[in-house]
């Protein structure tokens, strides 16, 4: 999802009149720690996918973990509104993972619409929807078919749209 948003924002970008070098002179603080977040995702899921380890307390620390240093990578980028945006999006990604037992809940309906047939809880910290499932409008319920198929949640699309923004704008701006 967040590589469809990047390519959609870069494609907006150049269609007003915006300038790909601009997305060299964005400044972050402590990128670092969005990264060491995101490596630890991708450490987790692949642990899980070739069964190494099961979603378990390890997993809901590891997440936890991850999630807090996202907030710290947005509490200190928070000048930026976009990067709030999408810090709103992986908030309302935090509430669905976390007030269900460590996964994100997924709607079976969706999954049968986009034609994913792997085991869902084999691909990574994933669930299948059902009544026990709390906060469903956060879970991922939302079809999407266009390059490759998947299911998103409301905070996904909510980061993807604070995604694009700010490549748009950061192309378009000017620096001196």
């Amino acid at each position: 999802m967040f590589v469809l948003a990047l390519v959609a924002g870069i494609i907006l970008g150049f269609i007003f009149k915006g300038n790909l070098k601009n997305l060299s002179n964005i400044k972050f603080r402590g990128i670092y720690l969005i990264i060491f977040g995101f490596i630890i995702e991708f450490i987790i899921n692949i642990l899980i996918t070739r069964g190494i380890i099961t979603s378990s307390f390890f997993t809901y620390l590891a997440d936890g973990i991850m999630y807090v240093l996202i907030f710290i990578f947005v509490f200190i980028n928070k000048e930026n509104h976009y990067i709030l945006i999408m810090g709103i999006g992986f908030l309302l990604n935090a509430i669905a993972i976390f007030t269900n037992g460590g996964i994100m809940p997924v709607s079976e309906y969706a999954i049968k619409i986009t034609g994913i047939t792997n085991n869902i809880s084999k691909a990574g910290l994933y669930g299948i929807m059902d009544g026990q499932t709390h906060f469903k409008i956060l879970c991922d319920f939302i079809p999407v078919k266009l390059i490759g198929s998947f299911v998103v949640s409301i905070g996904d699309v909510i980061s993807a749209i604070g995604m694009m923004f700010l490549v748009i704008t950061s192309m378009k701006k000017e620096y001196n």
